[in-house]
């Protein structure tokens, strides 16, 4: 009876020193990265309505279009002499083939001394502004180029003078 008492504390002393095998498996992972070029963007032309003559009643408007061709309503008169009329121009550059949003405000002030002007703009972009795509293929250098064009209000009461303002355009990777 010793022995057996001694055999089965023996059995359990193995059980509990060696535990049961659990079943184990693994696989290999990898990893990946694509570095592409940074973007830039660089102003190529200003937006420039030229030189007008405010309406001698009521009101009107001045408009230059994102090519660069300025109309004018309402009375207000375009004169040759002055800043020649032209879109603003912008390049991105950046990694070809990459899809890039473009942001440009909708509207920007322009001032002289305490009086603003308000220009509400226009874009030669195709399509949505958050949906653009560089030129070329990823591995190469890629661009879009796209003009800013805008219109004004003028009334018989703007006061005269130069008008100036600034307006950030910019762009992302998507």
């Amino acid at each position: 009876m010793n022995k057996i008492l001694i055999a089965a504390a023996a059995v359990a002393l193995t059980a509990v020193a060696a535990p049961a095998l659990a079943q184990s498996a693994s696989t290999t992972g990898s990893g990946s990265i694509t570095v592409i070029r940074p973007l830039t963007i660089t102003k190529t032309a200003d937006l420039k309505f030229g030189t007008v003559v405010r309406p001698g009643t009521g009101a009107g408007s001045v408009a230059v279009s994102a090519a660069g061709a300025r109309s004018v309503t309402g009375g207000v008169v375009g004169l040759s002499s002055g800043d020649t009329p032209a879109a603003a121009a912008f390049t991105v550059a950046g990694e070809g083939g990459q899809s890039v949003s473009v942001t440009i405000p909708a509207t920007f002030s322009m001032a002289n001394g305490s009086d603003t002007l308000t220009v509400t703009t226009t874009n030669s972009l195709t399509g949505s502004a958050a949906t653009q795509t560089l030129s070329n293929a990823l591995g190469s250098a890629g661009s879009l180029a796209f003009n800013v064009g805008g219109s004004v209000p003028v009334a018989s009461t703007t006061a005269t003078g130069a008008y100036t303002g600034s307006f950030t355009v910019s762009a992302a990777y998507n």
